[in-house]
């Protein structure tokens, strides 16, 4: 507490930051982590339903896979017996409404990682005007007295870096975490595709 206290008043929005990016991270990690991906197994046994006829059980099957990939499977269901255009583009739409739910929140991580560095600068410059002012009244013999203006220099630096980089980290991993979800929900709407075409 007293090494953040030297760093002065620009700590505060520094800490914010630090804060507020920590809470987005966690509940897009939790948020992310519960969509789950189709398994292999769950669009063969759509089409193999589908095939059949049974488009109540195929569509009852869809529905229970959870998350943005069950609510794809359940309209690709429904639009299963359209042309394959029609088929194709409701699937589209629903994996470009999906990708924007996946990826909200997520700049903001990215928004704190470049204005945390910069907040620290501004400490720096801050710390150094106070230190040059206390040159001007008591002159470079009270070392004391500088040392206030050039600890705030630097911690506000240090702070600034330490927030930073696990932020652009942290963004880096939930944006992957994000494509991937995209990057699965394409690869199933590929199969069930394929499948119905060739039933």
């Amino acid at each position: 507490i007293e090494h953040i206290k030297k760093g002065g008043v620009v700590m505060f929005p520094i800490l914010g930051l630090a804060a507020f990016a920590l809470l987005i991270a966690i509940f897009k990690w939790v948020e992310l982590s519960g969509v789950k991906p189709a398994q292999d197994n769950d669009v063969s046994i759509i089409l193999k339903y589908l095939k059949d006829g049974e488009k109540e059980k195929a569509l009852a099957h869809a529905k229970s896979v959870r998350g943005p990939v069950g609510e794809m499977l359940t309209s690709a269901v429904e639009n299963a017996d359209r042309d394959k255009e029609i088929l194709e583009e409701v699937i589209y739409e629903q994996i470009i409404t999906t990708q924007p739910k996946l990826e909200r929140l997520l700049p903001l991580i990215q928004v704190t990682a470049a204005t945390a560095p910069l907040l620290g600068l501004l400490g720096t410059v801050t710390g150094m005007i106070k230190t040059f002012r206390l040159i001007t009244v008591f002159g470079t013999g009270d070392a004391k007295s500088l040392s206030t203006g050039i600890s705030e220099a630097l911690i506000t630096t240090e702070f600034g870096l330490i927030v930073a980089i696990p932020a652009i980290i942290l963004g880096a991993i939930l944006s992957r975490k994000a494509r991937s979800v995209v990057a699965s929900m394409e690869q199933t709407a590929v199969s069930f595709v394929n499948g119905v075409i060739n039933k």
